[in-house]
């Protein structure tokens, strides 16, 4: 195995972090999470802006953890990447109990 099957990824993002991005790339990010993938092209046309500036969004958005690229076949897509909701640590019982 080499250094780069360990390379490090960005930690996932919560949706609350979407709060600190600028108003462009956080509308963007929103719009993704809407569409769950979409391409380069697709980020061009919907958001109006040149393929300069959407690789520039993209680019900041990955290196901070608010979405991912997926290759597939030929296509490179991005998707959303955030973290999963924690899971309560309760047992079962006690939310048993606050229910009835």
């Amino acid at each position: 195995m080499s250094n780069s099957d360990f390379e490090a990824l960005p930690p996932q993002k919560d949706i609350i972090d979407l709060t600190h991005l600028p108003d462009e790339q956080r509308q963007l990010v929103n719009w993704i999470i809407r569409q769950q993938k979409v391409t380069l092209s697709d980020i061009v046309n919907n958001q109006n802006i040149s393929e300069q500036l959407a690789q520039q969004y993209i680019e900041n958005l990955i290196s901070h953890g608010f979405i991912r690229v997926v290759k597939e076949e030929e296509a490179i897509y991005y998707q959303p990447h955030f973290a999963s909701p924690k899971k309560s640590r309760l047992p079962q019982h006690i939310w048993d109990k606050l229910e009835t």
